[in-house]
């Protein structure tokens, strides 16, 4: 509690937040969940379906319009033994494939193990990732990232939702004898599900799709120490630090609230911007 540093930065940020809530404006809401389906989800407790194994994947190419906080994946899927694989690739567009036999190293961008039973359910599996803007392909397999069990997804009585068409699936397979590839619309009606919440920007730290006081909190809170969260510790640089250029990253993209009640005059971003720089400049210069 004595160190100067700590206790400039408590009233940089009490200011503010005082001055925020003097703005009259209500607590913003939390963003909703996004949800990402190929498919409906089709009578459970089945025993069979479109077999998973390490000779055949199943997989289906999605696209993200903004920076999404991955936090589960998952689909209508069955177990027959041991683990299977769940990874999340990039890919170079929409209709493209993997590049690799099966993948590359550098075109995983997150992966995880988990075990299913059947008979088959809608099961959910934590993977956690943040994902810029583009174009993936969620993949169940087994025999890569020491998965080494067998599954089912059930692909009767279900719907392909929009804009999941045929050609959205992908599967490697075996297409001649002693040849593996991916191949396109083999599949159809199978059930895959991304789970997440879109990101306002580099500097929402708690992935609400908000920038706003509670990013600021955290920033301060890891404010001169190492990122152990990456962005989560608010590091919007992504330099591996909490420091000043992150505050000003949350700076530059906050969104005053508006008013609730009679006008009153919000506090500027850049007048704020400019007390906090001044206070965090100052305990550097005593520390």
């Amino acid at each position: 509690m004595n160190d100067p540093r700590r206790r400039v930065r408590r009233a940089a940020l009490l200011f503010f937040l005082g001055a925020w809530a003097a703005s009259g404006a209500s607590p913003p809401l939390a963003a909703a969940t996004l949800i990402l389906e190929s498919a409906t989800m089709g009578p459970a407790g089945q025993g069979s379906g479109v077999p998973i194994s390490s000779s055949h994947y199943i997989g289906w190419r999605f696209r993200l319009t903004k920076k999404t906080a991955l936090t589960q994946v998952g689909g209508h899927l069955g177990g027959i033994s041991g683990e299977m694989f769940a990874a999340v690739v990039s890919l170079a567009g929409n209709n493209a494939t993997p590049q690799g036999a099966p993948f590359t190293d550098t075109e995983v961008v997150a992966k995880t193990k988990f075990t299913a039973t059947l008979p088959t359910g809608d099961i959910r599996v934590p993977l956690e990732k943040v994902l810029s803007a583009g174009s993936y392909a969620l993949v169940i397999g087994s025999g890569q990232f020491e998965a080494k069990g067998t599954g089912v997804a059930p692909n009767g009585q279900q719907t392909n939702i929009a804009p999941t068409l045929a050609a959205s699936y992908i599967a490697w397979r075996q297409t001649l004898p002693g040849r593996f590839e991916w191949t396109v619309g083999s599949l159809n009606n199978v059930r895959l599900a991304v789970i997440g919440s879109e990101i306002a920007g580099a500097a929402d730290f708690n992935f609400d799709n908000q920038i706003n006081g509670s990013d600021l909190a955290i920033w301060s809170a890891n404010f001169g120490g190492p990122a152990a969260g990456g962005s989560a510790s608010g590091d919007a640089e992504a330099d591996a630090d909490v420091d000043g250029a992150d505050f000003l990253a949350w700076q530059r993209t906050v969104t005053p609230p508006a008013p609730a009640g009679p006008a009153v005059p919000a506090p500027e971003p850049t007048a704020l911007g400019v007390a906090l720089a001044a206070g965090v400049l100052l305990a550097g210069r005593r520390r």
